[in-house]
């Protein structure tokens, strides 16, 4: 029994090698098989991906779309802070957010500086306002031949207001020019100017018996007969003459300490819309004309259609009293007046009649 437990077979020795043979080559086989089988599941997942291969493209354009999205990922890191650093520019993805002054101006909608502008306008002072629409019908009086119009005028004479005077108007401004026909009072009458003509002088066909008398006068527009009614002699008549005097006026005596202003876009005379100026001096002051003026600008023809002056209330309690006031009613722009319409002998006229 002893010497069966220390010999071993020598066929048992063979049997054990045999299998520590077999299951290590087992396992080199399972490990290769198993490599493989990697190697292929890896070949087929990347044969079937979607554009897994690249186009042939130049070179330029690939290299721009690769290195896009590293851009984009390194405008959004915090840039380093050694010399060699720069700080990464931000692609600006909406307009006007460009890191990029140059590009921030391009991007800008036109839209976005209205409200610049409007901050201009907005920042203009009622003074300065004021005489800019004064020019600007001066301007646009610039653009007129001539006009017809019903001319309505009061004015106070020896402190008392006339009664109001309504008249048909027909006026030129090259030479300066002047018809009238009395409709109120003195029906009838008429009178004419033409600057440079008549030796200056208006020329009258007057009612009742003025006319019987003399027939058509001649008079002096500055004499005692030609003013006996009128504050202003017939040689300052008109719409030119009244934008002259404004904006004269205005340039003197507008200022900051001793002016009120306002504006209304919304009143109307007649059927004409305008824009109402009002100026008003509260305190009486060397130089100052008039305690408060109303003037009327047409919207649409831009050119003042009335105008209106006060003197100072005498006391507080008082309203201020009217000095003067002028309309120009239905006016009609550049009609093609001629010389007839300025001459004694239209046919249309009484001149010479009895």
């Amino acid at each position: 029994m002893a010497g069966s437990a220390e010999v071993m077979p020598t066929y048992g020795w063979k049997r054990v090698r045999q299998t520590i043979l077999a299951w290590s080559t087992s396992r080199s086989r399972i490990a290769s098989l198993a490599t493989a089988g990697f190697v292929i599941s890896a070949a087929v997942v990347l044969a079937d991906a979607p554009n897994s291969r690249p186009e042939s493209k130049p070179a330029s354009e690939e290299s721009t779309k690769a290195e896009a999205p590293a851009k984009a990922e390194a405008s959004t890191k915090p840039s380093g802070t050694g010399s060699g650093s720069t700080p990464a520019k931000r692609v600006a993805m909406t307009p006007g957010r460009s890191g990029s002054h140059g590009a921030r101006k391009l991007e800008v909608p036109e839209k976005a500086k209205e409200p610049a502008q409007t901050s201009v306008a907005a920042e203009e002072t009622p003074i300065a306002r004021a005489l800019r629409l004064i020019t600007d019908c001066r301007t646009r009086y610039q653009e007129v031949n001539d006009y017809t119009c019903t001319f309505c005028k009061r004015e106070r004479i020896d402190g008392e207001l006339t009664p109001l005077f309504v008249m048909s108007m027909k006026a030129r401004t090259t030479p300066r020019s002047i018809y009238f026909k009395f409709v109120n009072p003195y029906k009838g009458r008429e009178a004419i100017y033409v600057e440079g003509r008549n030796n200056g002088k208006i020329l009258v066909h007057d009612v009742g018996v003025t006319k019987l008398l003399a027939g058509t006068l001649e008079i002096d527009p500055r004499s005692a007969r030609a003013m006996e009614e009128n504050r202003h002699p017939i040689t300052h008549a008109g719409i030119g003459s009244l934008i002259d005097t404004v904006a004269g006026r205005w340039a003197a005596e507008l200022h900051r300490d001793g002016t009120l202003l306002t504006f209304d876009p919304d009143m109307m005379i007649g059927p004409r819309p305008c824009l109402m100026i009002v100026s008003v001096h509260p305190r009486r002051q060397h130089g100052f004309l008039f305690h408060k003026v109303r003037l009327f600008i047409d919207s649409e023809l831009k050119l003042p259609i009335r105008f209106e002056a006060y003197d100072w209330p005498k006391s507080p309690l008082s309203p201020a009293e009217l000095v003067e006031e002028y309309s120009y009613i239905d006016l009609k722009l550049n009609v093609g007046l001629g010389e007839i319409d300025f001459d004694t002998a239209n046919r249309q006229y009484s001149f010479g009649r009895f």
